[in-house]
């Protein structure tokens, strides 16, 4: 399962905003060759649609849902500025 940490979501809703994205959409984990990348996109009706604060921060199908395994989105502070990275969460003991 993917989650989204409270500032990754607040950052992503922001970009959107900020770029002038309708509502009705949000940005749409996909894979791309060996890397996995963000774009607007529309959700379908069978998506994970993550939001935040009534925003769509992010939008996740099936089979990349199922691809990325559980992991948590977030924000880490790096020289060049703040990114967004993903992170294995740990099993449950």
């Amino acid at each position: 399962m993917i989650e989204v940490s409270e500032l990754a979501a607040n950052a992503l809703v922001q970009s959107l905003e900020a770029s002038g994205v309708e509502p009705d959409k949000g940005f749409r984990l996909t894979k791309q060759e060996d890397r996995f990348a963000l774009e607007i996109d529309i959700p379908a009706d069978d998506d994970v649609v993550i939001r935040h604060e009534g925003s769509i921060a992010l939008i996740v199908d099936q089979s990349t849902e199922d691809e990325v395994g559980d992991v948590l989105i977030d924000v880490e502070d790096r020289p060049d500025g703040p990114q967004l990275m993903m992170r294995s969460k740990p099993s449950p003991e």
